[in-house]
């Protein structure tokens, strides 16, 4: 690895950086940024000349506070140089402490915490005796300490069995399985380096994957570690941190491969999790010694960056997400990432350090994607995702804590996007075989341009009492066309979760669409809600029908024909009038949306949508229903939505194809499923990754 310019550090104080404070400049969040090349190749050069300053402003404003922050003050006291024997000193106590008080505080019995694992190994590539950038800040003592405990830590959690199973089969979550993974290549590529480590001999476990996830002792002081997986793939050979090393690199090969030819992630977008997966990807760039696996590992990174860049606003991430909340933009891990690429500030917190100390650059055509939102125009952007569980009984034994997602996966993301806004979803099929996370907090809706991204989006509404409500994270069935979306509370899915999992009840939960406060009008009429923010329009509108809240045999009051009377009055607003509250939690819900280039005026809007045909035709049993709803303009197809069961859903007459061919479908991003060969392209700029050659 080489850093050249931080070295500028060593000389200089920390003053510098405390008047850079809000100085600096990030095109992605400027609302009124107005592209050009020129304008895109000042900000880059910008972003280059200010990165020292930025980094460094970042360290000097480091905090330690929350769940995985208490190394952060001494990560960045190494990297200023500041105090260096008491930091030392500080570190050393941690590292070697029995006091149990202490070793909970920083987490050392919690041997499958997201963060610490990423700190020590950071701090020696940094700042030990090797260090690549100020070595010598971690003293020999403090370092030699750190490594006895990260090989403890290690140890068991890097079994090589697991090198030998599919990439797909992820231990307790996707970030988790990616923290033990990679924590497993670069540690063992430190041991092998290590006199008194590489000729070490790892127990020879092959029980399974996850000994010691173990949520009794993670998150408490007990010191049962749990039992071990019942897998029997001890084969009583000795294995060293080189043997190691070497099967870890080509499981990350293999890793990287999979996901350019078959997708990525599970955990789709979401808000904190990227925060882990992306940088313990980039750390496998910025600190493994192998040249392919960096190479292959850059690769991944530019697709990453490249997908992110097309599916969002201002550093917002559209269309849908899984195991997300309802952050605002501050709270992404995308964007805190991104914010500092394109030249704003940098973050020392835990995972976004890491940035801090790369070498990855994003490339000029990921800045061109990201930025010029007016020259992309509007454009689907259709992309398979994986997460469905192998379908089998009984399960491999050693399986216990791992999801084993090694599927040909029918899982379809759809994201239509425009300068003004974008609405997405993610479409599965109805046989899907959902892992114990695929539909954890899944969010879809519509995200506005505008400062935070404004949303308004379907979820699952607790109400709580005095009025107001929070999300548990429901899931909901939906089909989408372009700037047409409908949805409904999926009513029931199947799931499969490893042995030692509960399985949670998501279902069958009070539901509700969540507008928010911050836009420009909005307006009822004839059953629909009108939304007017910046350039773009809403129309939301919940479908119930006669008798959505029950009916009995005897009852002949039903209207005639064959479709039935919709009702205007289907639901309340909350006492804040942030959200309303479905009277029927399974009615449908429409969303629709435009664009002032479309529709002048938000009446004008109003207007063509009230004239939409809409239709809720009956099923066998009264309450019952098939939604079908055709938007506006030349281009809208009727989408066939049924309300009663899990029937495949129609556009324009055809069935849903939860297997397209291609596994990334936009006018910038092409890549034929399994295939491993992706093409980047806007304007004249062109970037073809190819994750097949040996380079």
């Amino acid at each position: 690895m080489n850093f050249p310019f931080l070295h500028f550090f060593a000389s200089i104080g920390v003053s510098s950086a405390v008047l850079l404070t809000g100085a600096f400049d990030n095109p992605l969040e400027n609302p009124d940024f107005i592209y050009s090349d020129k304008a895109m190749q000042d900000h880059m050069q910008k972003a280059a000349a200010s990165q020292q300053n930025r980094i460094e402003h970042a360290f000097v404003n480091a905090r330690g506070e929350g769940l995985r922050e208490s190394f952060v003050p001494l990560v960045a006291d190494l990297w200023l140089g500041k105090d260096l024997d008491q930091v030392n000193e500080t570190l050393l106590d941690i590292f070697t402490t029995d006091d149990q008080e202490i070793r909970q505080k920083y987490r050392l019995n919690d041997y499958w915490d997201l963060a610490i694992n990423q700190q020590f190994y950071h701090m020696y590539y940094a700042f030990g005796k090797n260090g690549t950038l100020f070595p010598g800040h971690l003293y020999p003592k403090t370092e030699k300490a750190m490594l006895e405990l990260l090989w403890q830590r290690m140890e068991y959690k890097d079994d090589i069995h697991l090198t030998r199973h599919s990439t797909w089969w992820m231990i307790g979550s996707e970030n988790h399985d990616l923290v033990a993974k990679v924590s497993s290549l670069i540690t063992s590529q430190i041991f092998m380096n290590e006199p008194e480590y590489k000729d070490r001999i790892y127990p020879d476990l092959g029980t399974g994957g996850g000994y010691k996830y173990w949520f009794h002792s993670m998150y408490s002081n007990d010191r049962v570690d749990g039992p071990q997986g019942r897998a029997h793939e001890k084969d009583g050979k000795d294995y060293t941190p080189a043997n190691h090393y070497q099967a870890w690199l080509a499981y990350f090969d293999r890793y990287f491969s999979e996901r350019a030819k078959k997708g990525f992630f599970l955990e789709v977008a979401s808000p904190g999790y990227m925060a882990v997966s992306v940088s313990y990807l980039t750390d496998l760039f910025d600190l493994c010694s192998d040249a392919k696996l960096k190479n292959k590992a850059e690769k991944f990174l530019d697709l990453v960056w490249a997908e992110w860049a097309q599916d969002q606003l201002n550093g917002v991430r559209g269309g849908a997400k899984t195991r997300a909340k309802a952050a605002n933009r501050w709270a992404d891990a995308m964007y805190r990432f991104a914010r500092f690429y394109f030249g704003g500030e940098g973050d020392a917190g835990t995972h976004y350090f890491t940035q801090l100390l790369s070498n990855y650059k994003l490339k000029p055509i990921i800045w061109n994607i990201a930025l010029d939102r007016d020259g992309l125009g509007e454009f689907a952007y259709i992309s398979r995702k994986p997460g469905e569980e192998q379908n089998i009984w009984p399960r491999p034994l050693g399986a216990e804590r791992t999801m084993l997602c090694d599927t040909e996966s029918r899982f379809v993301r759809y994201s239509w996007v425009t300068p003004d806004y974008i609405l997405g979803c993610q479409m599965d099929h109805p046989a899907a075989v959902h892992s114990h996370l695929s539909v954890q907090a899944r969010w879809l809706g519509l995200t506005f341009k505008g400062e935070n991204g404004p949303r308004v989006y379907p979820t699952d509404a607790v109400k709580i009492p005095g009025g107001t409500y929070r999300s548990e994270g429901g899931y909901c069935r939906s089909v989408q066309h372009e700037n047409v979306m409908l949805v409904q509370q999926s009513r029931r899915w199947f799931q499969v979760n490893p042995e030692w999992y509960p399985a949670k009840i998501i279902a069958d939960k009070d539901f509700g669409i969540y507008f928010g406060d911050n836009h420009d009008r909005l307006l009822e009429k004839d059953g629909w809600i009108f939304v007017e923010n910046g350039d773009a329009f809403l129309a939301v509108r919940v479908v119930e029908g006669e008798y959505a809240q029950g009916w009995t045999i005897g009852q002949t009051d039903s209207t005639s024909g064959l479709t039935s009377e919709l009702i205007e009055e289907s639901y309340t607003w909350s006492p804040d009038k942030k959200m309303i509250f479905l009277h029927d939690k399974y009615a449908g819900m429409i969303f629709e949306a435009s664009r002032r280039v479309h529709h002048k005026t938000l009446e004008d809007f109003m207007a063509d949508i009230l004239d939409n045909e809409l239709i809720l035709e009956k099923t066998v049993v009264p309450g019952f229903h098939i939604l079908r709803y055709k938007g506006c303009g030349p281009n809208a197809k009727e989408l066939y939505f049924n309300l009663a069961n899990n029937e495949i859903s129609m556009i324009g007459g055809k069935r849903i194809n939860f297997a397209p061919d291609m596994l990334f479908d936009s006018p910038f991003i092409q890549s034929k499923y399994n295939s491993g060969i992706i093409k980047i392209s806007k304007d004249d700029r062109e970037l073809v990754l190819d994750f097949n050659t040996q380079e």
